[in-house]
């Protein structure tokens, strides 16, 4: 019979809570999560090469782009509250919302 020590299945446990985060990113900010206690900065994930990631003047789809997210891009800021799925957030001096199932650590 082997023993693991408490402290190695701890270990495992951790690594794995914090290795999966940023996939539970997007299902928390649908549940309301608050994005500003995420990382520092997000980066677009989800979006073909070829398309970008609009920034909105409200929490919605039926808002007005003010701005766009190259597939590439990394360094978002969420300001926070997100309401539902959508987050208020700053890229490149453009503020507004995006929805987060579009950002990833």
């Amino acid at each position: 019979m082997k023993f693991v020590s408490t402290a190695a299945i701890g270990l495992a446990v951790l690594a794995g809570v914090a290795g999966g985060l940023g996939d539970a990113a997007p299902a928390m900010a649908q549940r309301g999560y608050d994005c500003a206690h995420g990382p520092d900065t997000w980066r677009v994930r989800g979006v073909p090469s070829w398309d970008r990631l609009n920034i909105r003047s409200g929490p919605s789809a039926s808002w007005e782009i003010v701005g766009t997210i190259p597939a590439t891009g990394s360094g978002v800021h969420c300001l926070g509250p997100c309401k539902g799925k959508w987050c208020r957030v700053s890229w490149r001096g453009i503020v507004g919302w995006t929805n987060m199932r579009f950002l990833g650590e």
